[in-house]
């Protein structure tokens, strides 16, 4: 009996290795994939459930969140299915994918407002500069044709994406400072907020529009097969319904003083109206998907227990707006805040008597942390694929930071 480890492979690094087969027959071959993932640099599953559950939040609980991980907290959520269907006689794919998906990040001092005010605090300046939350839910239909020319095939896709929701809140800058006993207050904030049409909240409503751009090229040196890839590099515009919102200012509060309690009235607090430079209107704004880019290696192995064995790195690009033209401060721009780390991953397959096993071990991500995950597969044309990203934290109970599982499902005649 062949002696494993088991380690889950990710959905990417699945389609990479079967893709860089060129010796494959005709064939047609459908898919069903669904992918539920959380993953935290810090945030663990305990705060999870009390925010989505309720229950009381001790002063210690609080503590303990704050103190999770790095100063920068960030999740990622995505909940994914999708249904595919290849041609290899045409070189023609194509699919159709329901995707909803939050990125988040902030600092600390944020979670410190948050939970105990400002009033612990004085004469400290709360900084919560960096902070970004989106939400997206959209429609994905691809379509892709590959190119092959001996043991060299390229694969051009598009996709049209049907915007369905799309929540936004940037804070570039943002501090607030207390004085002794809070009689000053000193705040200062940029804000950029967007949502789409309030009035439309139906699941699949139509809020918007957009396009996405994959290019994938597969190649063999020796006995090394290497894989090329950019995936999903799109974005939507989302209708003039939407709602935008901007604020950036200083401010500066000293108290109010009352000479007649008989004469208070809002005309009172008009030197002290922290929101004169609100501008809310509404129009069309456009956001970007996120994407994918990056390269595998992959050859047979000589060791005992493994098939194969692969390398890769993927890198993310999503920047929270269209501020500037593509260039390569733009790229430098949407890598930095896709709030994902460059993910390094090793991985291997093992071909045992009744399934098969595809370990892996990957570092970075969002939650810029080595990984480890569990992955089995059962059959070769129809195959059966079920894991988790994160086998690490199935066992950490409440203080498991991701939590992910995997299925894939596929036919081929």
């Amino acid at each position: 009996m062949k002696k494993i480890i088991l380690i889950f492979c990710t959905p990417l690094l699945l389609y990479s290795q079967e893709k860089l087969d060129f010796n494959k027959p005709n064939y047609n071959q459908i898919q069903w994939n669904s992918n539920f993932l959380f993953e935290s640099n810090g945030l663990n599953k305990n705060f999870l459930n009390t925010m989505l559950y309720g229950g009381y939040i001790t002063d210690n609980l609080k503590n303990n969140w704050i103190n999770l991980g790095d100063d920068r907290n960030i999740f990622y959520s995505e909940i994914s299915n999708s249904f595919s269907y290849k041609n290899s006689q045409y070189n023609i794919g194509l699919s159709i994918a329901d995707r909803n998906i939050i990125n988040a990040s902030f600092l600390d001092d944020l979670m410190r407002l948050a939970f105990y005010g400002n009033f612990n605090y004085q004469n400290e300046t709360l900084d919560f500069s960096n902070t970004n939350i989106r939400a997206d839910r959209f429609q994905q239909y691809k379509l892709d044709y590959t190119l092959n020319f001996n043991t060299t095939s390229i694969t051009i896709g598009g996709s049209f994406l049907a915007g369905n929701h799309h929540t936004s809140f940037i804070v570039n800058n943002g501090s607030l400072f207390t004085d002794t006993n809070g009689i000053r207050l000193d705040a200062n904030y940029d804000i950029h907020s967007f949502v789409t049409d309030t009035s439309s909240f139906e699941p699949f409503a139509r809020n918007g529009s957009g396009l996405a751009f994959d290019f994938s090229a597969d190649f063999s040196i020796r006995d090394y097969k290497v894989n090329l890839y950019l995936q999903d590099a799109g974005f939507i515009m989302w209708n003039s319904k939407s709602i935008t919102l901007i604020t950036d200012t200083n401010f500066s509060f000293s108290g109010i003083e009352i000479t007649d309690i008989m004469s208070l009235n809002d005309s009172l607090l008009n030197d002290y109206n922290t929101i004169d430079d609100l501008k809310t209107k509404n129009k069309s704004i456009k956001t970007y998907i996120p994407a994918n880019f990056g390269f595998s290696v992959m050859r047979p192995s000589s060791l005992e227990y493994f098939e194969t064995i692969s390398a890769g790195f993927n890198v993310k690009w999503q920047p929270y707006n269209d501020n500037s033209p593509l260039s390569f401060a733009k790229l430098g721009q949407g890598i930095r805040e896709s709030n994902y780390a460059p993910l390094y991953w090793a991985s291997a397959v093992s071909k045992l008597k009744y399934f098969n096993a595809l370990p892996t071990l990957s570092y970075g991500g969002y939650s810029n942390d080595f990984n480890l995950g569990l992955a089995l597969s059962k059959g070769e044309k129809n195959k059966l694929t079920i894991g988790t990203q994160h086998l690490e934290d199935v066992f950490a109970g409440d203080k498991a930071k991701s939590v992910s599982v995997y299925f894939n499902i596929k036919f081929q005649f």
